[in-house]
């Protein structure tokens, strides 16, 4: 294999090119990238050649997350998936300083990450698996496309209002941040963080990326884009309080959110656990398609 090659923040040509070809599966690592939260990128070039169309691999690591996108040739990605890839020079460094707390990704690159970690004695403590979702559309017929897919024989829910999360929301928010978060972010054995829990949703609300449900006069539900790349949006913090559950009010505000934000970019993914079968069958049931497994694991 070819040795891992570090890339400079200034190397936009070659990070670009090669990520803009696997954008629908790595939304949040060109979302942080774009951010300016990635600290270190490595990346491996087909032999002989080193120009942005030759990279065939990137690891992304920042904020003590790691981010793998792989695009190796079927023939290495099979050894690969055998014995794992040879670490680039920052990789032993950051395990061995305790200074990785989870890594996500395609399940396949994931897969073969795992290993070489494995390798270095380094084991999740715990997985979450993940079907990747893909929603598309133009700027002429999202509307139409989502209202087909809604199950006409449903009926509205009478009195719900989907709009603009605002500032003066925050603290009727807070708990349906934190429900989110403790039900679906939180790895396993995880505190609670009510700090980090109230940053991230003043951040979100003062982004204008968080729609909320009300019904008479009660905040019942948030959504919100979480990520950013070059031509679509990810859709997360998907959430409706236990006891307004299973009345469509998710699939409402998905079908608004999409709505909103197709005309800024008209392409959304999203990832939802596996095992959560009635959000699985929310964006099915609104058209959105499974383009492949994904998993994020968490070290700490």
């Amino acid at each position: 294999m070819n040795i891992w090659k570090k890339l400079r923040q200034n190397a936009r040509t070659d990070i670009v090119s090669f990520l803009e070809q696997r954008e629908d599966y790595c939304v949040s690592a060109i979302s942080r990238l774009n951010y300016g939260t990635i600290q270190n990128m490595w990346a491996v070039f087909e032999s002989g050649k080193n120009t942005e169309s030759s990279v065939c691999a990137m690891l992304l690591y920042g904020k003590r997350l790691l981010f793998p996108v792989f695009n190796f040739s079927s023939g290495q990605m099979a050894e690969y998936k055998k014995h794992g890839v040879p670490m680039p020079r920052f990789l032993p460094l950051i395990l061995k300083n305790d200074l990785l707390h989870a890594a996500q990704g395609m399940a396949d690159d994931m897969n073969i990450l795992e290993i070489t970690l494995k390798k270095n004695h380094i084991i999740p403590a715990s997985q979450y698996d993940y079907e990747l979702c893909s929603y598309d559309c133009s700027a002429a017929n999202y509307a139409q496309k989502i209202t087909e897919k809604v199950p006409s024989e449903r009926p509205a829910i009478t009195g719900l209002v989907i709009r603009r999360a605002r500032e003066s929301d925050a603290n009727d928010l807070f708990p349906l941040q934190a429900g989110y978060e403790k039900e679906e972010v939180l790895p396993r054995g995880a505190e609670f963080n009510p700090a980090g829990c109230r940053r991230i949703l003043e951040s979100l609300i003062t982004e204008d990326l968080m729609l909320v449900a009300e019904l008479e006069g009660k905040l019942v539900g948030k959504i919100n884009i979480n990520a950013a790349s070059y031509n679509r949006f990810q859709i997360g913090g998907n959430y409706v309080l236990p006891e307004y559950r299973s009345r469509g009010i998710a699939r409402a505000m998905t079908a608004a959110l999409i709505r909103e934000f197709a005309p800024l970019k008209n392409h959304f993914t999203l990832f939802v656990k596996k095992a959560n079968t009635p959000a699985r069958r929310v964006y099915d049931s609104l058209g959105f398609t499974v383009i492949g497994d994904y998993r994020i694991s968490y070290f700490t």
